[in-house]
């Protein structure tokens, strides 16, 4: 029988392979903990996220000014980079993107936030698809031309931390706080969490705000369904915004105090894309990842 003899060298090469995969796998978790939506956790669930860079600054507002140019404070846009006071659902699906994604064509726009009186924009701008309602088969895209706000520009005190709260990313504070505070080393970000059920009838409202709703958890069991009066499940979308400002006490908006932080939503994706994501990605129960890391 022929014998097969062990290399000397056998113990060196597999040491050797196991330390080259320790590094792989340490300079890995190093380079994904640098992100910060994966430090939070946010990456790690069912869903996708879509960068997308800062287009513009304009004074318009195309769900509560329409066809008024020059109406509203000031805003910070981003995706579709035709927005602005004339928009339509039309004519947002035939602009470019400024996403990591081309068939998100949407239009994202928060107020303009100032560090001490200095305009600034956002390091990062990350858009969050995910679902906390159970079933998943029960959430659909949103509808073509659909519009959402999120949070009050009027508000005269600290909004819920289940709609907008502030953190810090890469040091100080990690709690979720309903104003922000100085992150030391760290900076500033802005979270705002959209309704996640609609009407099914209207894609806008007198007020912007009648035809959605916030998904409920009536037993306080983790088991969150719509309403009745709001049936259609669907995305949960979450703005985060990281801006370069270490001390979120100089902070302020457009809209006044950092308790007035809102968030616009107008649907202009390509709904074919979009339903394919709804059912792959959250249906599917599947992390489909980031679109556009490192915009």
């Amino acid at each position: 029988m022929q014998r097969f003899h062990r290399s000397p060298q056998a113990p060196r090469r597999r040491f050797l392979f196991v330390v080259l995969v320790a590094g792989f796998v340490a300079t890995s978790v190093l380079a994904t903990s640098r992100d910060p939506a994966v430090a939070r956790g946010l990456d790690r669930k069912a869903g996708w996220v879509v960068r997308c860079s800062f287009v513009r600054h304009l004074s318009d507002d195309p769900i509560v000014y329409p066809g008024e140019p020059g109406a509203s404070h000031l805003h910070a846009f981003f995706g579709n980079k035709t927005a602005d006071a004339h928009s339509t659902y039309r004519s947002l699906r035939r602009g470019a993107t400024s996403c990591g994604l081309e068939k998100d064509t949407a239009a994202y726009w928060i107020p303009a936030v100032y560090d001490d009186g200095r305009r600034v924009e956002p390091l990062i701008a990350a858009f969050y698809y995910r679902n906390r309602i159970a079933p998943a088969t029960a959430v659909r895209p949103f509808p073509p031309g659909l519009k959402i706000i999120s949070g009050r520009a009027d508000s005269s005190s600290p909004q819920p931390t289940s709609v907008v709260y502030w953190d810090c990313d890469g040091g100080g504070s990690d709690a979720n706080l309903d104003h922000p505070v100085d992150c030391g080393t760290g900076v500033v970000s802005a979270n705002i969490r959209f309704p996640d059920c609609w009407n099914g009838r209207s894609k806008d409202a007198p007020n912007h705000r009648w035809h959605m709703a916030y998904s409920v958890d009536p037993d306080d069991d983790g088991s969150f369904r719509c309403p009745a009066s709001h049936p259609i499940a669907v995305p949960r979308l979450t703005y985060s915004l990281q801006f370069p400002v270490h001390d979120g006490t100089r902070l302020n908006l457009a809209s006044g105090a950092p308790r007035t932080m809102h968030a616009d939503f107008f649907n202009a994706w390509a709904q074919r894309k979009l339903r394919g994501l709804v059912d792959r990605c959250i249906v599917g129960q599947v992390n489909c990842g980031s679109f556009g890391l490192g915009q």
